[in-house]
């Protein structure tokens, strides 16, 4: 058996390599979790602005140039969101989104709050996917 070659370890890396790998695991997680607070941020500033979307029988054009601010809103912050989230989760947001100023510009009230209340719990769920927690590290 011979001798272990200088400035190795019983597992054949050297320090620099291993302080290497944790500097590079910290960097990973820091970013993480600093992606996970701006995607957090992004996701309740558009559920607060459907929140705030008021929806009345009758009056459904100011609801409707308001609930195409928020479409609008989502497509400039949706290039950032994606580089994070499932795709399929933000087409489903869209899609309700798309719903909902649909049932608007008929005047289909109930229909369109049934969509608000579904663009509410969609978001919620994607805030959730987008947390640093062990489901989604698992």
């Amino acid at each position: 058996m011979g001798a272990r070659p200088r400035g190795r370890s019983c597992f054949g890396l050297t320090m620099k390599i291993k302080i290497l790998s944790i500097i590079i695991l910290f960097a990973v997680i820091s970013v993480s979790v600093v992606n996970s607070f701006i995607l957090h941020r992004e996701i309740d500033t558009i559920t607060e602005k459907i929140r705030s979307l008021e929806i009345n029988d009758g009056q459904t054009d100011a609801a409707v140039g308001k609930a195409e601010e928020i479409r609008e809103y989502f497509r400039k912050k949706e290039s950032y969101i994606s580089l994070s989230v499932s795709h399929e989760d933000l087409s489903n947001i869209e899609s309700i989104l798309a719903e909902m100023i649909g049932q608007l510009e008929v005047g289909s009230c109930d229909d369109a709050r049934v969509a608000k209340s579904r663009l509410i719990d969609a978001l919620g769920h994607l805030k959730r996917l987008s947390g640093v927690n062990i489901d989604t590290i698992v």
